[in-house]
């Protein structure tokens, strides 16, 4: 279980992946990034606000779907509520922040998988 010091930057994570699995499922383009990816010393606000900022164009977007993926986005931002953490960070995070970040968003990018497999293939 994450150190509960770091439940922020696990939500933060797992919410980047929930907006990624929203932007895929719209045919947003582009591709996830890996966690280990992620450059040190990232600020959450600049990780997860463009596609805050983004989602409800990509819903709008997954609207005009009718292969599922509308269905599928609808509950993946029924879920966005639960994943906000009380703070989304704007300051560098530490290693161990950033490992708990990585690991809310590798969890998330996970279960999205298992849960919509094709629907988030090009």
């Amino acid at each position: 279980m994450p150190d509960p010091a770091f439940h922020d930057h696990v939500l933060a994570g797992r919410l980047l992946a929930a907006l990624w699995t929203v932007r895929l499922l719209a045919k947003g383009g582009g591709t996830p990034p890996e966690s280990g990816a992620f450059p040190p010393k990232a600020m959450p606000t600049e990780l997860v606000g463009g596609e805050l900022k983004a989602l409800t164009g990509r819903l709008l977007t997954a609207r005009g779907r009718d292969d599922g993926r509308w269905k599928a986005a609808v509950e993946v931002f029924r879920d966005v509520p639960d994943l906000l953490p009380k703070k989304l960070s704007d300051k560098n995070m530490s290693e161990a922040e950033l490992k708990a970040f990585a690991d809310g968003y590798d969890a998330q990018r996970a279960a999205h998988t298992e849960k919509y497999g094709r629907l988030l293939e090009p």
